[in-house]
């Protein structure tokens, strides 16, 4: 329970911090296609400590990991509000995101040593996003942008004194087994990584632009957060309750099949009302990928340390590859245009999943009727 109420703070904390990044950037001088690049060089740095920290749990215990993760999470949260210009806001991006990247995969390698479920563990995820969306958008109204940083930095510093006091396992003494390469892991896995790269990626190319876009179809700052949180609270009934009983693959492939049909429903918005509703099913999509591939990477996985790190890693690829692509297109198509194409991405994934899961079926029959 110490290891959700952690991952709860955390997660809530960071959104927080991160909600109003894109209008933040924007009252610095920022232009659309910065706002894009700001989003995939902090994302760059997140990718980098999550592969290196992760890798590094599965060899030398999560406790460390965990701790400073949480405390440089909070200092480097809090130093953002002493921006000045966009040259400075990026200056602290990257290093609030070589801080965020710590933690993450030795929190879920813990979960797994603890024999918790992942499910309700990322369910608690979702219920800090859920208070996250709803405290930004009041906490901005209130107290400006810069004060989400500060409150966001409270909520970080909490979650370091919480684990500091939670029993965090080290290595097995008994696995003398020298641990898997990433890219062993990787490739071991590769249909699961891959299927949630693509689909990340044309996700990521609406999430950077997001609160630019319903501020277009006429939302203020609350409403932006409500919206949120409609979304993570739909995650995190659908987490806690429904996913650690369903088959993986199977809800892997539901989360991508649903997320093309939710943004298709976010081509077709003719005002911000029309969003609302939309968020349910964005919030159903995200938790059946999200546990679904998460326990398809790491169930089992004598390797689950970088297991972890390589899906959030995957995860955060495409928080670099995608907004650098939406800042390239959205001058030329407008936002809807990055709607459609994530749309299209969300279904090439699920196309690609579900061949690759029937030919390694066939794969396996040929092998029976061999011996």
């Amino acid at each position: 329970m110490r290891a959700r109420l952690a991952n709860f703070l955390a997660t809530t904390a960071a959104t927080i911090a991160g909600t109003f990044i894109p209008l933040y950037a924007h009252q610095l001088g920022a232009d659309d296609v910065g706002v894009g690049l700001l989003a995939a060089i902090a994302s760059l740095a997140i990718v980098v400590t999550n592969l290196i920290c992760g890798h590094a749990a599965d060899r030398y215990g999560t406790r460390a990991f965990i701790v400073f993760g949480l405390l440089a999470s909070a200092i480097s949260t809090l130093l953002q509000v002493f921006a000045f210009n966009f040259s400075s806001l990026v200056l602290f991006r990257v290093l609030n995101g070589l801080a965020l990247g710590v933690y993450p995969a030795a929190l879920i390698s813990h979960v797994q040593a603890s024999k918790e479920r992942l499910g309700r563990f990322s369910a608690f995820g979702s219920l800090g996003w859920t208070v996250g969306s709803l405290l930004s958008g009041t906490i901005a109204t209130y107290f400006t942008i810069r004060g989400t940083f500060v409150a966001a930095s409270l909520l970080f510093f909490i979650a370091y004194w919480l684990a500091l006091r939670f029993g965090v396992r080290p290595p097995d003494p008994n696995n003398n087994e020298k641990p898997a390469s990433l890219w062993e892991v990787f490739v071991r896995h590769r249909s699961t990584f891959i299927s949630v790269l693509i689909r990340h990626i044309g996700a990521h190319m609406v999430w950077a632009f997001w609160p630019l876009f319903l501020q277009k179809l006429g939302a203020d700052y609350f409403w932006i957060g409500v919206t949120s949180a409609i979304n993570s609270g739909t995650q995190f009934l659908v987490m806690y309750f429904l996913t650690d009983r369903a088959w993986s693959t199977g809800l892997l492939r539901l989360g991508l099949l649903l997320s093309s049909v939710t943004f298709i429903t976010f081509a077709l918005a003719p005002n911000f009302w029309w969003i609302l509703p939309t968020q349910i099913l964005l919030g159903i999509s995200w938790a059946t990928l999200y546990v679904g591939g998460l326990r398809a990477a790491t169930e089992g996985n004598p390797n689950p340390g970088a297991a972890s790190a390589i899906f959030t890693s995957v995860l955060n690829i495409s928080m670099v590859v995608g907004p650098a692509l939406g800042a390239a297109i959205v001058p030329i198509g407008g936002y809807y245009a990055l709607i459609w194409m994530g749309a299209a991405m969300s279904f090439i994934a699920f196309l690609y999943r579900h061949i690759s899961l029937v030919r390694a079926r066939a794969c396996r029959a040929r092998s029976s009727l061999l011996f």
